[in-house]
């Protein structure tokens, strides 16, 4: 009785330090491979490690699991599909237990431990990153109605709550699942600003940059780079694609490559193990998520793609009028070109000034410290 009364003081004295408003909290992932989701829960986590809270990520080993170690992120290791190697229901409550919020990844399985985590921690928050079409393209349509229902029950439950990434994210799963959109709260996709310093990049670009998982659904990243790489190079001036990324699709991606453009215009490299240091070597940026916040950031001219069909790419250069639309919320839905020489045009004439004011509303918007406060006021409403 005296360790659990120790425990606890322990854990409100964190509290009351930690920007987060909680002592301990324990984030439910589906993976840890190098894309947005995993990254920005470590870089959040991170910092609430930093102000001297505790935090725990609970998913499959992977290459991102030593950056979470790094962080003061303690790591227990599971599988969502492999029974033998999973962590257990019993063991899992009991991590969970050991927390005072946590965090579950709706994606397949890992949202099935909605139930657990309410009834271990009793305050939980339902983390939407994809699109709900999206997961019904990887498991079937069939799977609609099953996927509603953790986020039915978490919109019904004081003790949690359900976040999304921005307005048009929280449209479409309130369109897809006829679910009150005012239910859904906002947590910004983020990128920790100090280890970006901003070092704007003009002149002739000699390379586009598509730095991507090599995956179907990211297949308009690369259709557009090639498109872009292709009008460069029609219209005389030097210019080289490269894709940095790793996946299923590589077969594809080189099939795409060598049909477009000549052998000498084009490359495909493994996935940075320091995504922002492969962008500051690079001069234009084709991208999506968090990469472009992470290119804009930094400085970088970026073109965001949005796919028109299954062969067919367009885009939207970032300029600040368009940010909200285009950056601000990985699913928005900013007008598109499929012209590759007219954002050539836009692209040539943006200026310093120009990417200025988009590192500003980077900083404003979606820098890390604006997702902290987000996700306090989202944990602050689940306390009882």
């Amino acid at each position: 009785m005296g360790s659990a009364g120790t425990s606890v003081r322990l854990s409100q004295r964190m509290a009351e330090r930690t920007e987060l408003g909680v002592g301990s909290v324990c984030c439910l992932l589906h993976n840890m491979i190098p894309g947005g989701s995993a990254r920005q829960w470590i870089h959040l986590l991170g910092r609430h490690v930093e102000a001297g809270g505790r935090a725990t990520i609970v998913a499959p080993p992977g290459i991102l699991q030593a950056d979470a170690e790094a962080a003061g992120i303690e790591f227990a290791a599971t599988s969502w599909y492999d029974r033998a190697i999973e962590l257990g229901p019993e063991a899992l409550r009991s991590t969970l237990a050991r927390h005072d919020a946590a965090i579950v990844h709706w994606d397949h399985r890992v949202m099935d431990a909605l139930e657990p985590a309410l009834d271990s921690c009793g305050r939980v928050a339902l983390a939407l990153h994809q699109a709900p079409e999206a997961l019904a393209s990887w498991l079937g349509p069939e799977v609609m109605a099953s996927v509603r229902v953790p986020i039915a029950r978490a919109l019904a439950d004081d003790r949690a709550v359900v976040l999304v990434r921005g307005k048009w994210h929280r449209e479409r799963f309130a369109t897809a699942f006829d679910l009150p959109a005012d239910g859904f709260r906002i947590l910004p996709a983020s990128i920790p600003l100090d280890a970006v310093p901003f070092q704007p990049q003009l002149g002739e670009p000699r390379e586009v940059m598509a730095l991507m998982r090599l995956a179907p659904e990211k297949a308009a990243i690369a259709q557009l780079a090639v498109e872009l790489t292709r009008q460069r190079l029609a219209a005389g001036r030097p210019c080289r694609l490269t894709i940095a990324g790793e996946g299923e699709w590589r077969e594809q991606a080189e099939a795409l490559c060598r049909a477009r453009l000549p052998p000498q215009a084009w490359r495909i490299e493994a996935a940075p193990a320091d995504p922002v240091a492969r962008l500051f070597a690079s001069d234009l940026v084709v991208a999506q998520g968090l990469t472009t916040l992470e290119a804009a950031a930094i400085g970088r001219r970026v073109v965001v793609a949005r796919s028109l069909d299954e062969s067919r790419a367009a885009g939207v250069v970032l300029t600040p009028e368009r940010y909200d639309d285009a950056a601000r919320d990985p699913f928005g839905k900013p007008a598109v070109s499929a012209t590759a020489g007219q954002l050539w045009a836009e692209l040539l004439a943006l200026g310093e000034d120009d990417l200025g004011e988009i590192r500003r509303r980077v900083e404003e918007h979606n820098s890390l410290a604006a997702a902290s406060r987000a996700l306090a006021r989202a944990l602050a409403a689940t306390a009882a």
